[in-house]
């Protein structure tokens, strides 16, 4: 007996030496808590440069995280460990967070600026009246080629994508939703269609590029 006091008496104080070392490392790194900023955002949507001049001139500190998807994303924040400030998850993601009690409602007396914001963007499906997220990005999805390498196909609707003679030389977003959308709308079916026969289809065209590849076609 008393050697399991001894043994827990040692891990107790093993525990306590490990918080008061990382506190001393984080104090001595300038991250305390108070002065801390952390952030979770799309790779290269951020200069680096730019995070050290905001350093400089607010006196924060930032730790700075990226993902390439907001599944990834999703799961990471789910896992916990890591307390995020700050994500920069797309429209949907945003939803699925807010029903999963992911977020908490933003503090918008210290959003002054938020009045400035086009209505255009306020106050949408996925966060009605904007109670925890604020517009950052827009954008939408396109077809980016090089006409020196691919100048006897003119791009002309997502169709394209299928052409045999692309087989092994397209890149993808890696964006569930992005490439079930353009499947979609290769069918001229609308990419936020919900209808389950509209969204079968389009997976399995999907699929069939897929199996005739029998390999990675997308690159």
């Amino acid at each position: 007996m008393k050697q399991l006091v001894r043994i827990f008496g040692l891990v107790v104080i093993v525990a306590i030496l490990m918080m008061v070392l990382t506190f001393s490392l984080n104090k001595s790194e300038g991250y305390s808590g108070g002065n801390t900023l952390t952030i979770y955002n799309w790779g290269d949507y951020v200069d680096p440069d730019l995070l050290k001049k905001f350093e400089k001139e607010s006196g924060m500190k930032v730790i700075y995280q990226t993902f390439d998807s907001n599944e990834a994303m999703m799961t990471k924040i789910e896992q916990g460990g890591t307390t995020f400030d700050i994500a920069v998850p797309s429209d949907y993601a945003i939803s699925k967070m807010r029903e999963e009690n992911l977020l908490i409602p933003l503090d918008k007396a210290k959003l002054p600026n938020m009045k400035y914001l086009n209505l255009r963007f306020m106050d949408l499906s996925f966060d009605p009246e904007n109670t925890y997220s604020m517009p950052y990005f827009w954008g939408t999805l396109g077809i980016i080629y090089n006409k020196k390498i691919v100048k006897d196909i003119p791009f002309t609707s997502w169709n394209d994508l299928w052409r045999p003679e692309l087989r092994n030389q397209i890149l993808l977003i890696d964006g569930a939703r992005e490439v079930m959308g353009l499947g979609l709308n290769s069918l001229g079916y609308s990419l936020n269609s919900t209808d389950e026969a509209q969204l079968q289809k389009a997976l399995a065209k999907l699929k069939k590029n897929d199996a005739e590849c029998k390999s990675d076609c997308w690159g």
